[in-house]
This record gives C-alpha cells, structure tokens and sequence, in this order.
C-alpha cells in the first residue's frame, strides 16, 4: 500500500484538535486503495476536500507523478483531485509552527532529538544541535573568537566584534567567517543598508569608524571623547555613548553618516552604557557604576537635542536598552553573581517602570520585536512577551552569553570568553 501526501481540507466539527494549527487546509498521510482516498481514522467525519497531488507536489524530496486522489464529504458525495507531477509538500506555508518530519509538522514544543528544525525545514536538517530540553535547533556561527563582544544582523549576515581586534561577518546559514576590518580597537557595531559602524576605543579616547558591509578599506567617521561605549544608527546619523572617566562626565552624541563634526545631545551623564534610537529620540541608560548602588537612570532625549527626560530612576546597574513604537525596555544587571538582575520597561513619555522578569543572573544585553523581549543572562539566552508573562529560555548551559540580536526566526547572540562563539537559536 502507497503512501501518498495530499491536501485535506476540513470541517472538524467533532474534532477541532485534531489540526490547531492550520485552520481548514492541511496535509494528511493518505493511502491510496483501488483509486480511492483512505484517511487516517482520527479524521473521520471532518474531511470535504481532497486535492490530489497535481495541485500540490508530490512528497517531499520524490519526483514520482501522484496519483489520482478521492475523497468524500460529510453526506458521501465524492471529491477527486488529479495526479500529481511531484515536489516538497512540508514547506514553511505548511508548516509555520513547527518544522517538517516527513510529510508531518512537528509543533516545536514536541520536538526531540529527531525532530528539531526551523519552520519549513526537515526536522533532521538542523544544521547545528537539537537542544532537547528548550526545543530548538542551535547552530554555532564562528567559534574560537577572542571574546566576541557587540553582535548585529540583517537580511543576509551576522556582525561581531572581537577583542583582537576585528570587526567579523558570517551567513546567516553559517560557514566561513569573513573579517570586513582589523582596527586598533572594535567594540560595539551597528549595521545599515550599505555599512557596518563601531566604536574604537584607544586610550580613554577613541574613534567611530565604518566600513562597506562587503569588507575593503575601513574610515574613520569621527573622533570620540573618553571611552566611546555603545553605538546606534538610523538613517541620517550615527548615535554613541561615552562613559566618561569619572562620576557624571559621561556624553551622549551624534554626526552624520557621512561623517563631520560630532554633536553632543547631552552631556555631564553618570556613564551612559547602553543607546537606542527611533523616529524622534535617543534613548540611553546610565550604569553608574561610580556613584552609588542602585542610582543608574533610564534617559531620553530628541533627536535634534534639548532638554532631556529621565524616564526611570533607582535603576541597579543598567546595561543595555531597546526601544519599540511604545515602550522602552531595558535590562538591570544587578549586583552580579547573584539572582537580583531584573528585565524592565516604562511607556516612551514616562510613567511607573515594571518588572518584565526578576531573579535574573547578570542580564547584560536586551532586543525586541513586535512580540517578545529578549535578554542573555550569565548561562541563558530569555524570552518574555512584551507585556510580561511566562518565561521561556531559548539556550541554556551557555558559557558567559553575552550580546543578542534577533531576526524574523531566530535569536543570535555571543558567548564572550577566549574561545568565544557567535550562536543562532531557531524559532525565537
């Protein structure tokens, strides 16, 4: 008897459960005896469709023509579907919430060690390693980096920094690792269409500098004062942070793509760290680790410069920021090796900052999207949704998970440490 895959669509009255995800078009395994559709018993009573495998492909991998499908709806009235010329029939239309074992769409909270992939992949055809415990498939992007440290993505590549120094860049999908400059000194990068840009840190002084996102020659864009910390691009200028070297002589500044005369947005800051932009404001958090614990703040300020908002005070230890079209969200890193790190957010124009997760270890980095905050702990790589809720761990066992990014399917980020790695996780 010949399996075959073909498309079902259903009114599952009796049984709902039986396919949650898709609605009523899905693929069921089908056989074939004496020209007519045999269904799998847990579909009785919800089939009024068959298309045969013409309209849809053959099985995944398998050229072979399909045969003639039928069917037949609540009242017995037969359904036929032509046959088929072939092709992938688990594909990421058919599969969006989980991945492909055979012709079945394992959800990813059921997978195993063989069943691990991305949406639209074969189960087996996760690249790295299934992580059982937390469901994902993770891969290892470049490893034996001298701790890589700010880390970045866009359509095509991942970007990174090393202690090296060297400003790095890999396939999304992985394989060799690229190195786009060699500068005196990379620390935090930020990536446009055209350019990936960093901070270099010489002395207590230092530079913004840019090369082409394809690699060649490296520029300076501009100088920078003590300590140039965490940097941020949108489509005009260049955003940073400098820590400063003593209590409140930290600066928040700007200048052109192009380069020119840096711009101080604000200035005599307790070592801004951390620096978000969007359509009209900066966003930066002050660490404070010179003053007093627990006296680190969460700032804003326009674009074009004026006055400031201090949007959160009381803050321990922040360290990094993001921002959304509502929120701003931030990470405490806390006293350190203990679990006082808290995961925090407060509406754009102010108000009373809560609690996104608690008895976190250490969170030192943060990213979002339109769904979920995402944040590296000493050992972990975290999700939460946007408005709080459950926890739930992407990566664990990791050695000092340190930068994170995220894409429309994955999570990345970098463990930083002498042998460092740069890591996807997917889905996110």
């Amino acid at each position: 008897m010949k399996t075959h895959s073909l498309r079902v669509d259903l009114s599952c009255r009796t049984q709902p459960h039986v396919f949650p995800h898709r609605g009523l078009a899905t693929r069921l395994k089908c056989w074939i005896a004496g020209g007519v559709v045999v269904l799998p018993a847990f579909a009785s009573g919800c089939v009024t469709h068959v298309q045969g495998p013409e309209e849809l492909g053959g099985e995944a991998g398998n050229s072979e023509p399909g045969v003639s499908g039928r069917g037949t709806d609540q009242s017995g009235s037969p359904f036929a579907g032509a046959g088929g010329t072939g092709g992938a029939s688990c594909d990421a239309n058919s599969c969006s919430d989980g991945c492909c074992n055979g012709n079945t769409c394992v959800a990813y909270a059921s997978q195993s060690g063989s069943a691990c992939g991305a949406s639209g992949m074969a189960c087996s055809g996760c690249a790295g390693s299934c992580d059982v415990t937390n469901g994902r498939c993770v891969v290892t992007l470049a490893s034996g980096q001298d701790f890589p440290g700010s880390i970045a993505v866009d359509s095509t590549s991942v970007y990174w920094t090393t202690e090296t120094p060297a400003v790095m860049k890999v396939a999304l999908g992985g394989g060799t690792s690229i190195t786009l400059a060699t500068p005196q000194s990379a620390g935090s990068i930020a990536v446009d269409a055209t350019n990936a840009y960093w901070t270099s840190q010489v002395g207590f002084g230092g530079s913004v500098m840019k090369v082409p996102l394809s690699g060649r020659t490296s520029t300076t864009v501009a100088t920078t004062g003590t300590n140039p910390n965490r940097i941020a691009v949108d489509a005009k200028s260049i955003y940073w942070a400098e820590a400063g070297g003593s209590v409140s002589s930290g600066s928040v500044m700007k200048v052109a793509l192009g380069g020119g005369t840096p711009i101080t947005l604000d200035s005599a800051q307790a070592e801004p760290v951390g620096i978000a932009v969007d359509s009209t404001s900066v966003y930066w958090v002050n660490g404070n680790d010179f003053g007093s614990p627990g006296s680190g703040s969460v700032m804003k300020i326009p674009l074009g410069g004026g006055a400031h908002t201090i949007l959160a005070s009381d803050q321990l230890r922040p360290q990094d920021i993001a921002v959304d079209s509502t929120s701003v969200y931030w990470v405490n890193y806390g006293t350190g090796p203990v679990d006082d790190g808290t995961v925090m957010k407060v509406p754009l124009d102010g108000g009373t900052p809560t609690a996104i997760a608690s008895g976190q270890i250490g969170p030192q980095h943060i990213a979002v999207d339109s769904t979920s905050v995402y944040w590296t702990t000493r050992t972990t790589v975290m999700k939460a949704p946007l408005g709080g809720g459950t926890l739930t761990t992407l990566a664990s066992g990791q050695d000092r998970a340190f930068a994170i990014a995220v894409d429309s399917r994955s999570v990345y980020w970098t463990t930083q440490n002498s042998a460092g790695t740069v890591m996807k996780a997917t889905p996110k």
